[in-house]
């Protein structure tokens, strides 16, 4: 496959994982699906915005990067008709990475969060973490220590669960892209470099 065509193909996965990753933080502002009376009752981690930046928003312009780079039109530099698509193919490796911490940076936090779990009325009448190392991730009968938000563990679980295998495929495709955008920097794209097996001369 064309370097310019994988990165598109790559572009189009990214769009839907950053949409999907957005929505999944924004829904854990409503544990439980409901709102709650006070934004200190809300786990910390759902105020990194793992998923709203770093899933999403950071994810969102190397996606579109990705998706221009088969559009490119191999425009010449200096009389060297495959210059512009290895500028374009070495700029997009530079979003990947970009895309990269950021998917990073969501999968960390989803991943703190679900070993620290959720924050929660304890039994005591207090607002904290009862959980401790992931205790409860095998052993549904703790969750019991969380009183109010109601099902706010299995809640949490979830959408924390969806953003970490979002942020983990999402860097999985940015770190294809490199080494496609790489590959498309050193060799142009096959319709603008003879070497890829287009007609085209660099």
């Amino acid at each position: 496959m064309c370097t310019g065509g994988c990165a598109k193909c790559l572009g189009g996965t990214l769009i839907p994982l950053a949409v999907f990753g957005l929505l999944a933080n924004i829904l854990l502002f409503f544990p439980g699906g409901k709102v709650v009376d006070d934004n200190s009752h809300l786990s910390e981690e759902v105020w990194y915005f793992g998923g709203i930046a770093g899933s999403g928003v950071l994810m969102i312009f190397p996606a579109l990067v990705f998706l221009g780079l088969k559009n490119n039109d191999c425009c010449g530099c200096c009389g060297n008709a495959g210059c512009g698509k290895r500028f374009a193919m070495f700029t997009s490796t530079l979003f990947a990475a970009i895309g990269f911490l950021g998917a990073g940076y969501s999968f960390v936090v989803s991943a703190v969060s679900i070993n620290k779990g959720p924050k929660c009325l304890m039994s005591n009448n207090t607002w904290g973490y009862p959980f401790h190392s992931g205790d409860y991730l095998n052993d549904q009968a703790l969750w019991s220590k969380c009183t109010e938000p109601q099902d706010v563990v299995p809640w949490n679980l979830t959408l924390f669960s969806i953003l970490l295998v979002i942020g983990g495929i999402q860097m999985v495709l940015c770190a294809i892209q490199v080494v496609n955008g790489l590959l498309g920097t050193l060799c142009g794209d096959c319709q603008c470099c003879g070497c890829c097996g287009g007609n085209g001369t660099v």
